[in-house]
C-alpha cells in the first residue's frame, strides 16, 4: 500500500448526530422518561455516527498481481490508465461543485478538502477524469506518480 487515506465525515456530519440526539431525547422523554429518552437518543446518535464513519470511501494506491491500482470508495482504476494529475485551484472546485466542469467526471468530494483532477487515458472509460478529495493531496499525486514508475 502506498497510500491509503479514509475520507471520514466533517464537522457538520457530527452535528447533525449531536443533533438528532437532542431531538430523539427531547421526544422520548416525554413519552417514556427522561432515562430512556437519553438512552434512545445516545442509540440512535451511535447507530447513525458509526453507519456514517463505516460508510466513508477510502482512497488509495496499492499493489494487486496485476500492478499498481487507485482505488477509490468502490472503483479501481490501473495507475497506468492515469494521464496528468493536478489540483484543482478554488475556481475549478467551484465549477466542479457547481457542475459546469465536468458533469461526467467520477467524483468523491468531501467539503472543503483540496480536490485533485486525474484525466483518465482508457477510451472504454465513460469517465474522462476522476475528481477525488484528499486530506493530503500531495501524498497522493506522489504515490500515483511512484505508482505509474519512472518516465
Amino acid at each position: 500500500m502506498l497510500y491509503r487515506e479514509r475520507l471520514l465525515p466533517g464537522l457538520t456530519m457530527i452535528l447533525l448526530g449531536i443533533g438528532l440526539f437532542l431531538m430523539v431525547g427531547v421526544a422520548y422523554s416525554a413519552a417514556f422518561g427522561t432515562v430512556a429518552g437519553i438512552a434512545l437518543g445516545i442509540m440512535v446518535s451511535a447507530i447513525y455516527l458509526l453507519v456514517a464513519i463505516a460508510s466513508a470511501p477510502y482512497i488509495g494506491v496499492e499493489r494487486r498481481e496485476s500492478g499498481y491500482f487507485l482505488l477509490a470508495g468502490r472503483a479501481a482504476i490501473d495507475v497506468s490508465l492515469i494521464g496528468n494529475v493536478h489540483e484543482l485551484s478554488d475556481l475549478e472546485r467551484e465549477q466542479l461543485e457547481r457542475g459546469t466542469r465536468s458533469d461526467t467526471a467520477f467524483r468523491i468530494s468531501k467539503g472543503q478538502l483540496p480536490v485533485i483532477e486525474l484525466a483518465i487515458i482508457d477510451p472504454s472509460d465513460p469517465h474522462g477524469t476522476w475528481c477525488l478529495s484528499s486530506r493530503k493531496p500531495h501524498e497522493l499525486m506522489q504515490a500515483i506518480s511512484k505508482a505509474q514508475g519512472p518516465d
